[in-house]
């Protein structure tokens, strides 16, 4: 694969895109500010961005003047459309497994290496604790009661019983009691 520097104002966003991501165009900045452009933006002939909207905002936003491109001139008009939504989709079939994450940030957060920027909120990594279980019971309207139990953790048990009486005064004026 053939990766070559470019401007980045040579580059133009496909019209047609249908990923919203301006949301996160700040964490791929703050990722490509820390450990450098290691992933190329990938266009078509016409210098049309086929996958990488996201990093080509994101150095916009560095001011970078140049960024790596690989230009897919091997791809017929109907791959190129099919592998701009297939790079991104396939990405989202994958999973976190939750025990390991906590577990690299926890082993991060020694480190001090501070990932919230990046998109990994601090609960991520206290997901390591040994959760914790409240039993709720759920009053609906007509009196009846439906009982649940909500796993979180001891600390977060307080925040999260708040939240479920918020809801239910909310929706319905149900009844939210702790067993």
């Amino acid at each position: 694969m053939h990766v070559e520097m470019r401007p980045t104002d040579s580059i133009r966003p496909y019209e047609r895109n249908p990923r919203i991501n301006d949301h996160a165009v700040d964490a791929v900045a703050e990722s490509i500010r820390r450990f450098g452009f290691r992933q190329p933006i990938v266009v078509d002939a016409d210098g049309v961005i086929v996958c990488g909207h996201t990093r080509w905002k994101a150095a916009r936003k560095l001011g970078l003047t140049e960024v790596p491109v690989h230009v897919a001139t091997d791809l017929t008009p109907a791959q190129t459309r099919a592998y701009r939504l297939a790079d991104n989709r396939i990405a989202e079939m994958a999973e976190w497994e939750p025990q390991a994450l906590a577990e690299e940030l926890i082993a991060l957060g020694e480190l001090q290496v501070d990932m919230q920027p990046l998109g990994f909120a601090p609960a991520e990594a206290r997901s390591a604790e040994q959760p914790g279980e409240e039993d709720i019971d759920f009053g609906t309207p007509s009196g009846e009661k439906q009982r649940f139990v909500v796993t979180c953790l001891p600390a977060d048990a307080d925040a999260v019983f708040a939240d479920l009486r918020a809801l239910s005064a909310r929706y319905g004026g149900c009844g939210v009691y702790r067993s």
